[in-house]
């Protein structure tokens, strides 16, 4: 049965397996030294927010390398990239001590303030995730530690590094919660309560970043096409800029992210609705006593039109605000006289016939009016962002 022990049967079986495995099971071992790596108070947030940035640019890594390869080189500001990578490498190789627990290793006898050694371990079990990920300076399979095992079994005790490398290697690229079954170690909760406090000092700023690695953490991360999206598309100058702005420039792709969302929900619908030869009011056989008012047909054209137009948009590199607005004015419209048609049919024994997406007595109703609000929530948030 296969079991991981130590970083020599780490290494053994990260050998064997391709690529993006290899960097997903790092990218969970680094994740799990996060809290470390962060630190107690005061937080440096410039070095924090790296942190953040080299863990997103490995967790793409995992689903998408020309994207990680395409962020990385972002992720180093005014230092050299190859140099970082290099860096990177001997530091990975400088931990790898036979004896990790022994600080004169790292420092002499010149001792490190409390805790230092704690997030330095977590910043390099985060550094070798990051290796990986962006093939520059990867590590032969017989290097001298194995994928992040050392670090977790330092930082949260050898049962735990046993059992958590020996399941994520029984379940390779499942993104499951990133400490099983048993809970975290409480000698990690101090870490722990550490991060919360990184996170308390401002919402704001941190509030992404706090839902990104609870989602991951609990096993249901975020989409992973917006994990993506912010890796390729802030720039160097947009992370050298701070926490702050970042912050900004986050928000803005996911409000983006979600009107494509909703405009995908609304598509798959209208193409089901399609091909069952089902779109419009009252599908293909609405009981004879519903009659539509021509204003309710003429919204149910400008409703789709409107949709199609704020598809356009979000897909221009250059969206233009007063198309999007008034997309959004027509399709709040169109939807309100649909609803308001609907509710005065509510009373009537033919409400059955009236549902939103759900095929009944052989008639069907276009509207599903959770997703058009949906559509229309995130169009406004979006557009506070277009120039």
């Amino acid at each position: 049965m296969l079991e991981i022990i130590d970083d020599e049967s780490s290494r053994a079986w990260l050998s064997k397996q391709d690529r993006q495995t290899r960097i997903w099971f790092v990218s969970r071992m680094a994740l799990r030294s996060l809290p470390a790596a962060i630190g107690k108070m005061p937080f440096d947030e410039v070095s924090s927010l790296r942190l953040w940035h080299h863990l997103l640019i490995a967790t793409v890594g995992s689903l998408d390398l020309a994207a990680a390869r395409k962020a990385a080189p972002f992720a180093f500001g005014s230092t050299s990239y190859k140099g970082s990578a290099q860096q990177i490498y001997n530091d990975q190789l400088f931990f790898a001590s036979p004896q990790p627990n022994q600080k004169k290793v790292l420092y002499g006898d010149e001792q490190p303030p409390p805790g230092i050694l704690r997030r330095e371990v977590g910043e390099n079990a985060i550094g070798n995730a990051l290796i990986w990920a962006i093939q520059i300076g990867e590590p032969e399979p017989t290097a001298d530690f194995g994928g992040g095992y050392w670090e977790l079994e330092w930082l949260a005790g050898a049962d735990y590094a046993n059992k958590l490398a020996t399941s994520d290697a029984l379940s390779p690229r499942n993104w499951r919660p990133l400490w099983g079954t048993w809970g975290r170690p409480a000698n990690i909760e101090a870490d722990y309560s550490a991060l919360d406090d990184f996170f308390d000092r401002d919402s704001e700023v941190w509030g992404f970043w706090l839902r990104w690695f609870k989602a991951i953490h609990d096993g249901n991360p975020m989409p992973w096409e917006l994990s993506r999206l912010i890796a390729l598309e802030l720039t160097a100058q947009d992370w050298q800029l701070g926490p702050g702005h970042v912050a900004l420039k986050i928000k803005e792709i996911e409000a983006l992210f979600r009107v494509r969302q909703s405009l995908s929900e609304l598509s798959r619908q209208r193409l089901e609705l399609t091909s069952q030869g089902r779109l419009g009011i009252g599908g293909n056989n609405p009981p004879e006593e519903i009659e539509i008012p021509f204003e309710v047909t003429e919204s149910h054209t400008i409703i789709w039109a409107a949709v199609d137009e704020i598809a356009e948009q979000a897909e221009a590199v250059k969206p233009e605000r007063s198309i999007v607005l008034a997309a959004l004015e027509k399709l709040t419209r169109a939807l309100s006289i649909c609803l308001s048609w609907a509710a005065k049919k509510a009373d009537l024994a033919v409400e059955t016939a009236i549902k939103w997406s759900i095929p009944a007595s052989g008639g069907y109703f276009l509207l599903n009016p959770g997703k058009f609000q949906a559509l229309i929530e995130a169009v406004k948030a979006w557009s506070s962002f277009i120039p």
